[in-house]
This record gives C-alpha cells, structure tokens and sequence, in this order.
C-alpha cells in the first residue's frame, strides 16, 4: 500500500491539534482539525480529523470532512472572483461603516475583528488584514452567484445552496469541508 502522509509531519499535526484544543478548552472549543498538503501535486501529507480519534466521547469524528463554516479563509475566493472580472489587487475599497439592505430581516452592517474602520485600503491589505467591510462589499459588486462559480472551479462544492446565503458568506456565512477548502 501506498500513502502520501508524512509520518513526522502527521504525528506533529496530531500534537498541535490537541496542544491548541486544550489552550482553547476554557473557549468551549472541544475538537479540531488540520491539514497538511503539497500545494503542487495535491497530495495529503498530514490529515488530522480530531483531538483524539480514539475518545469514546466524540473523538471518533473527522472534523475535516464535516460541514463547518471556513471564517474567514473563504475570503480569498470572493477576492479571485473580483481578479476575474477586472480588479486587481491595487485596487482601492473603502472600509468604512456600512449598511446592506436584507431582504430576510434587519439591514446587514459588518464590522471588522478590530472594531476599527480604516478608510480607503487596496484589496492587497484588506485581504492580508483579513478586514471584513472590503470583503462584504467586493461580494455585493461581484455577486453571491459568481462567487460561488469560482468556488466550484477551486474545488467546493458543498457551497451548493445559494438560497441560504447572505452577504456574509465572504466572512464564512455557509459551509464547507476543510479537506475542499485546502484543496
């Protein structure tokens, strides 16, 4: 039999995921997940679905096959759809305050982790800064549909209910699968 796991690189995911699990434990986070691939080739190289597989009180889960919302690492398709249509990554977006209108309910207004605005950014530092207004607004110009397209095209497919999503999908609103995420 043939695998592409990395034993060495295996057993050290297997440590930081239950290392960080444990600092979070008084967060209420209760399991992880992590994975490890080449970037070339695709392959697997370390794949840790749990904190401890062999818990009888829930570790027997994979964590990295389940449906979870991705956060904020689902922002990079939203900003490669905005590349195909034309944007770069020079371009401006204002991260100031703002208001989407919901059709479901009580207007949309996203703040960033920091609570701060900070004005006009290029996509480069909103995106390496991971600030949430610039995100939300280049989805509402490129639109939920398109975005979704590029996500196939990338490899995601459980993205797959475009009724249920908002705006908010840029900042990881619907859910995926960590091993299609990676991918």
């Amino acid at each position: 039999m043939i695998t592409t796991l990395d034993l060495g690189l295996q057993e050290m995911a297997e440590e930081v995921v239950l290392e960080q699990i444990t600092k979070l434990a008084p967060l209420r986070v209760g399991n992880g997940a992590a994975m490890v691939t080449d970037t070339g080739s695709g392959e697997i190289l370390a794949m840790v679905g749990s904190k401890n597989y062999f818990d009888p009180q829930g570790g027997n889960f994979n964590v990295a096959l389940a449906l979870r919302q991705p956060g904020s690492a689902i922002k990079p398709v939203t900003y490669a759809t905005a590349f195909k249509v034309g944007y770069s990554p020079a371009t401006i977006l204002l991260d100031t305050p703002t208001t989407f209108p919901n059709p479901w309910g009580k207007p949309y207004s996203p703040v960033n982790y920091d609570g701060r605005f900070h004005g006009p950014v290029p996509i480069r530092t909103a995106l390496g800064s991971s600030y949430n207004i610039p995100a939300v607004k280049i989805l509402q110009i490129v639109g939920i549909p398109e975005m979704l397209k590029t996500a196939r095209e990338m490899g995601i497919t459980t993205l797959d209910k475009p009724e249920n999503y908002g705006l908010s999908l840029t900042l990881g609103g619907g859910e995926t699968k960590l091993l299609e995420l990676t991918g």
